[in-house]
């Protein structure tokens, strides 16, 4: 009998929004060896660039993984855009907010908790109580 593995999902999804002075950087997916340098590339393109850009906000809000070495890309993101005169802040929900705060890059870089949309309350089941 042979054993059949799933493949891991591999796919990285990247937009970069413009608007005004601000640049945003979404990612949606993983994050790790295979997927890094596409979302490299955007991040440290939109810090580099030669424009009038004050702001860049990196989205991670639909990431599924962050490597602990994609972490760094973060880092050389926020010394090009403090040497650039620009803001860079980093936007992250779940384990990828654990993560930026276990490897301590809160502490140099603005990383904001993604607010979680509320959730309306679901009407509950019955209890099956009979009250007399």
């Amino acid at each position: 009998m042979a054993l059949t593995f799933a493949k891991p999902d591999r796919r990285l999804d990247i937009t970069v929004d413009r608007t005004g002075r601000h640049v945003t950087v979404a990612a949606s997916g993983r994050i790790d060896l295979a997927t890094e340098t596409p979302w490299h590339e955007a991040v440290m393109r939109s810090c580099t660039a030669t424009d009038d850009t004050t702001r860049v906000t990196v989205d991670l809000t639909a990431v599924t993984f962050l490597s602990w070495a994609s972490t760094a890309v973060l880092l050389r993101a926020h010394r090009a855009c403090q040497r650039r005169g620009r803001a860079l802040r980093v936007v992250a929900t779940g384990a990828v907010l654990t993560g930026l705060h276990l490897t301590r890059l809160h502490e140099d870089i603005t990383v904001t908790p993604a607010h979680r949309p509320t959730q309306t309350a679901r009407p509950r089941a019955c209890s099956g109580w009979l009250i007399a």
